[in-house]
């Protein structure tokens, strides 16, 4: 996926190029879930299935990256793979990385009991994955959820730690599915489709990413290397 797609309606001037993250799901696509049985060891999928190391189902993404960016749904294979190979979710390329540790950049909570405030003692379990720094200045002067606030870290520690997705009980409870989260070791992540893979973040240290000397060489992450030349 190209990660800067033209924004323009017809009779403007010519279109600028805005961000679109890499993770992005886009409108021509789907999130398909193949038809599930259950077995001794959690649930299958009747057709081909999509798992990850863990053992975890995943579902299809179905259809073109073409139509319009879906800016709050993230595909939920790229999400994975940008939250297990600490690529930046704008580019998928690596995310940048220092003595410090990896960068995240995350909004600002909003003290509700949906979205608490942070307590780095405890860790801070994220779906977020984790930008490199010419990314995170375009994103958080462009996306509406970031310019409310936002907070940059540098992470030393990011274990991979839980699982969300979609919950599938067993009988005799005969419950419908419903969406939960699940830590990676817990039998009962067996049961679920996968679509976001949550890291606890940890030894954190705030970041301006305005810093001259972060930036002075700081190209985007999905940036064609040159060629050295004799």
């Amino acid at each position: 996926m190209t990660p800067f797609r033209p924004c323009a309606t017809p009779g403007t001037r010519p279109p600028r190029l805005l961000p679109v993250p890499a993770v992005a799901l886009w409108s021509d696509q789907a999130v398909h879930v193949p038809p599930l049985r259950l077995g001794p060891e959690g649930i299958y999928s009747t057709g081909p299935e999509n798992r990850d190391a863990d053992g975890l189902l995943w579902p299809q993404v179905l259809g073109p990256e073409t139509g319009e960016p879906l800016y709050a749904v993230m595909d939920p294979l790229k999400q994975r793979r940008a939250m297990e190979e600490f690529r930046c979710q704008v580019g998928l390329g690596p995310a940048t990385l220092t003595a410090l540790g990896v960068l995240w950049v995350l909004p600002l909570p909003r003290d509700t009991d949906e979205d608490p405030p942070r307590d780095w003692k405890k860790g801070v379990v994220t779906t977020e994955p984790p930008v490199c720094l010419a990314h995170a200045r375009v994103s958080v002067r462009k996306c509406p959820r970031l310019k409310e606030g936002y907070e940059a870290f540098f992470v030393q520690e990011a274990e991979l730690y839980a699982v969300k997705g979609t919950f599938y009980p067993p009988p005799p409870i005969g419950a419908r599915p419903y969406r939960t989260a699940r830590r990676l070791d817990d039998p009962d992540a067996r049961l679920m489709v996968a679509d976001r893979l949550a890291r606890r973040l940890r030894k954190a240290t705030p970041v301006d990413l305005y810093d001259l000397h972060l930036t002075r060489h700081a190209g985007p992450c999905n940036r064609p290397l040159r060629e050295k030349t004799n």
